[in-house]
């Protein structure tokens, strides 16, 4: 029995640097991933191989899509993930739009506050590595009118040739830290004509 999923164009949600992102055709809280070129296939190995390591430390997924295992499609293999609905049932919108768009900053001020520094909080809690952080990489998601959190869907794992931090609790916390430092640095600098950007950073630090 062929268990192949079927993948079409009106399938296609978008792409990042080495992964195509599809609907899945049965499942609508749910998307599948598929390499489109060379580089993909380390790239996905390795955060595959992370997020199996996260599944065995039981962590609460506070703060990542999760993830649901292989499949075939006839695009070649892909993986399958949450994909993150608002209350309404919209697909949630990255927080760079979020950040670079001045009305929505001051919009969702509080909220991006509260969030971000919930975000860390998960991070630290559940020790999640993570390559870089970036904006473009977070899915801003409306649990309800006034309750929201950050989701981070991808570029998780650790690529250290030796990777202490995904085992010794302090490494994995001074790692996270320094990650989350340069994530908060480049927000200000990708949103220099957001004049509310650097008052939001004060604010997650304080």
């Amino acid at each position: 029995m062929d268990n192949t999923i079927l993948l079409s164009k009106d399938d296609y949600i978008g792409k990042g640097l080495h992964r195509k992102c599809y609907h899945h055709p049965t499942d609508p809280n749910k998307c599948i991933k598929v390499n489109y070129n060379d580089g993909a296939e380390e790239e996905t190995n390795r955060e595959i191989a992370y997020y199996k390591h996260l599944i065995r430390r039981n962590i609460a997924f506070d703060a990542l899509a999760k993830y649901y295992g292989p499949v075939s499609t006839n695009y070649g293999k892909g993986h399958i993930f949450e994909l993150i609905r608002d209350y309404n049932g919209e697909i949630a919108i990255p927080l760079e739009k979020y950040l670079a768009d001045n009305k929505l900053t001051k919009q969702y001020y509080d909220d991006l506050v509260i969030s971000l520094k919930n975000l860390k909080s998960a991070l630290l809690k559940d020790r999640i590595i993570t390559m870089t952080i970036k904006s473009k990489n977070i899915l801003f998601q409306h649990l309800s009118a006034d309750k929201s959190r950050l989701i981070i869907i991808d570029n998780i794992g650790n690529s250290t040739l030796i990777p202490i931090a995904n085992y010794i609790s302090f490494f994995a916390k001074a790692k996270i830290e320094r990650t989350w430092q340069r994530f908060l640095a480049s927000i200000i600098k990708e949103n220099s004509q957001n004049k509310l950007i650097t008052r939001l950073v004060e604010d997650v630090n304080q």
